[in-house]
C-alpha cells in the first residue's frame, strides 16, 4: 500500500532535481570562454560540452517511462538522481576536455529522466481538479531555471572558477536524494516490472537517431548545414535510425514507447502543441539574451538581469493559476495566454538599437505573464483521459517534444534565421551605399570634418570613417534580423488558438474518475 505524504512535500521533492536539470541547460552557455581557457581548447571545442548534453538528454527522455516500469519508479528515480549528482561533481573536477565530455554526456543521460518522473509523480499526488495547481508548482522549475541559468552562470564565472557551475548541484542533489528516500513510494502500478524486456535493437536505433539529430540541429549552423557532408551524414542517420525504430517499435511485443497513447486526441495534440510552445519558449529564453550582449554590449550578468523581471511575471501567473485552479476554464486561459504572447512579441519586434533596457524588459515582463497561461492548462489536458499507470510514459514523451521543439527553436531562429536574415539586410542596406548618393556622400564627409577638428588626419579620418560606417552597418542589419526572428515567432504563437477546438475538457467529477482511475 502506497504511504499517504502530503503533495505539497512531493511537490518540493519532485522540483528541486527538475530545476537543476533545466538550469544545466543553460547554465554552461555564457561560460564557453572560460571553459575553453582553463582547458586549453578553442570555443567551439567547448560547445561540445552543451551538444553532449542535450543530445543524451533528447535520447533518453522519450523511453523514460520504460525504464521506470522495468525498474520500479522510485529505484529508478532515486538511481538517476544519484547519477546527475555523481556525474555534477566529476564534470567540476574533469581535467581536461575529453573528461568533461564523457561526464557531461553521463550527466544529460540521468537527467533527461528527470523531468518526466518529477511530472508524472507530482501529477499523481493531486486530484485532477488540483491538477493544476500541481502542475503550476512544476512550472515555477521549467519557467525559472532556463532564465536563471544564464544569470547564474555569469554571476559564477565572473566571480569564481567555472567549475563551480556544476559543483554547486551537489549538495542540492543530495537534498533531492533524502527527500526521495523520504518521502516518494511507488502505487502498484508503478513498482518494477521484471518481466518486461528491453528491445536492446529498437533502443539503439534511437540512441542512433536522435543523437544525430540532436547533434545536426545543435551543429548545423557551424557547419553551414547540407553544405557539409558532416551534416548531409548526420541527417541520413537519423532519418533512418528513427525510421527503423518507430517500424521495429510499432511490431515489438514490449514497445519502448506505447504508440496507442496517440489515440487520446487531447495528449497528441497537446503533444504538438508543446513542441511548438518549446519552441518559442527555449528560442526567447536565448534570443533576448543575445541580442543585448551582442548588440547593446551587456554582460553575461546584465542579460540575466535583464530576463529576470519575466521570470518574475511567470510567477506571479503560476501563482495565480494554483490558487485558482477549480475556477479557471483551461482552453480560455490558452486563447488569452496566445493573445498575449502574440502581442509581447509584437513588441519585441520593435526592438532597435536605441532601445532602452526598460524597453525590452516590458517585452520580457508581457510574455512572461502570457507563457504559463500556455503551458500549464496544456500539460493539464494532455493527461485528462489518460489511464494513472500511463501517465509515466506520456510524461516522458511530452516532455520529449518539448525539449526537442527547442532544439529546433534555437536552431532555426538562432543560428540560421538570424544569420541568412542578416546576409540578406546587409546585402540590401549596401546597395544604397555608394559614391552616387548623396545622403550617404553628405554623412561621410560631415563625419570625416568632425574627426579632423578631434585630431585626426585628413587621410586617417577617411578610414575610421569607413569602419565607423560598416560598423553601423553590420549593427542595423543584425539588429533587423533580429526583428525578422521575433516577427516568425509571433505568427507562430497564433497556433495555440488553432489546436483548440480539438482539445476537451473533462465534464463531470464523475466523468474524470472513470477516466483516470479505470
Amino acid at each position: 500500500m502506497q504511504q499517504k505524504v502530503n503533495p505539497y512535500i512531493i511537490a518540493l521533492t519532485v522540483m528541486i532535481p527538475t530545476f537543476m536539470v533545466l538550469m544545466d541547460t543553460s547554465i554552461v552557455s555564457v561560460a564557453l570562454p572560460y571553459i575553453a581557457g582553463p582547458l586549453s581548447v578553442t570555443s567551439d571545442d567547448a560547445a561540445w560540452t552543451l551538444t553532449v548534453y542535450i543530445a543524451a538528454n533528447a535520447i533518453i527522455l522519450p523511453v523514460t517511462g520504460f525504464f521506470s516500469q522495468k525498474f520500479g519508479r522510485k529505484k529508478f528515480f532515486l538511481t538517476m538522481v544519484i547519477g546527475f549528482t555523481v556525474t555534477s561533481f566529476l564534470c567540476g573536477i574533469a581535467p581536461n576536455l575529453d573528461l568533461l565530455l564523457l561526464f557531461r554526456a553521463l550527466q544529460g543521460f540521468s537527467g533527461g529522466t528527470l523531468q518526466p518522473l518529477s511530472q508524472a509523480i507530482l501529477m499523481e499526488s493531486f486530484p485532477l481538479e488540483k491538477r493544476t495547481q500541481a502542475m503550476s508548482i512544476f512550472s515555477i522549475g521549467v519557467v525559472f531555471a532556463p532564465i536563471l541559468g544564464p544569470l547564474l552562470g555569469g554571476y559564477i564565472v565572473n566571480n569564481y572558477d567555472w567549475r563551480w557551475m556544476f559543483l554547486i548541484n551537489v549538495p542540492f542533489g543530495i537534498l533531492a536524494i533524502i527527500m526521495i528516500i523520504l518521502f516518494i513510494f511507488d502505487p502498484d502500478y508503478a513498482k518494477a516490472k521484471k518481466e518486461l524486456k528491453i528491445d536492446y535493437t529498437a533502443l539503439s536505433f534511437l540512441v542512433l537517431g536522435i543523437g544525430s539529430l540532436q547533434t545536426m540541429l545543435d551543429r548545423g549552423q557551424e557547419y553551414d548545414w547540407f553544405n557539409s557532408n558532416f551534416i548531409v551524414v548526420l541527417a541520413l542517420i537519423s532519418f533512418f535510425f528513427i525510421s527503423i525504430f518507430l517500424i521495429k517499435n510499432y511490431f515489438s511485443k514490449t514497445p519502448l514507447i506505447r504508440m496507442y497513447l496517440f489515440k487520446d486526441k487531447n495528449y497528441a495534440f497537446s503533444a504538438i502543441a508543446m513542441f511548438f510552445l518549446g519552441f518559442l519558449f527555449f528560442t526567447t529564453v536565448a534570443l533576448l539574451p543575445n541580442l543585448v550582449q551582442t548588440l547593446l554590449k551587456y554582460d553575461a550578468y546584465t542579460a540575466g538581469l535583464i530576463m529576470m523581471p519575466g521570470g518574475v511575471a511567470s510567477l506571479i501567473v503560476i501563482i495565480i493559476l494554483g490558487r485558482f485552479s477549480t475556477k479557471i476554464n483551461q482552453k480560455i486561459a490558452i486563447f488569452i495566454g496566445s493573445l498575449i504572447v502574440f502581442y509581447s512579441l509584437y513588441l519585441m519586434e520593435q526592438i532597435n538599437l536605441t532601445a532602452s533596457p526598460y524597453f525590452i524588459i516590458l517585452g520580457r515582463v508581457i510574455i512572461g505573464f502570457g507563457l504559463p497561461l500556455i503551458f500549464i492548462p496544456i500539460n493539464v489536458l494532455a493527461f485528462n483521459f489518460l489511464k494513472k499507470e500511463d501517465i509515466n510514459e506520456a510524461s516522458s514523451v511530452i516532455n520529449f517534444t518539448r525539449n526537442i521543439g527547442g532544439s529546433f527553436g534555437i536552431s532555426f531562429m538562432i543560428d540560421t534565421l538570424v544569420q541568412r536574415r542578416l546576409e540578406f539586410h546587409r546585402d540590401a542596406l549596401v546597395s544604397h551605399i555608394n559614391s552616387s548618393n548623396p545622403i550617404f556622400n553628405g554623412l561621410l564627409e560631415h563625419m570625416r570634418q568632425y574627426l579632423v577638428t578631434r585630431g585626426f588626419s585628413f587621410a586617417d579620418s577617411y578610414h575610421k570613417v569607413i569602419a565607423l560606417a560598416n560598423n553601423t552597418l553590420n549593427a542595423q542589419s543584425l539588429i533587423m534580423s533580429y526583428q525578422d526572428a521575433f516577427h516568425v515567432m509571433m505568427w507562430m504563437s497564433v497556433i495555440f488558438i488553432v489546436f483548440l477546438p480539438f482539445i476537451k475538457k473533462v465534464k463531470s467529477k464523475s466523468n474524470t474518475q472513470v477516466n483516470t482511475e479505470m
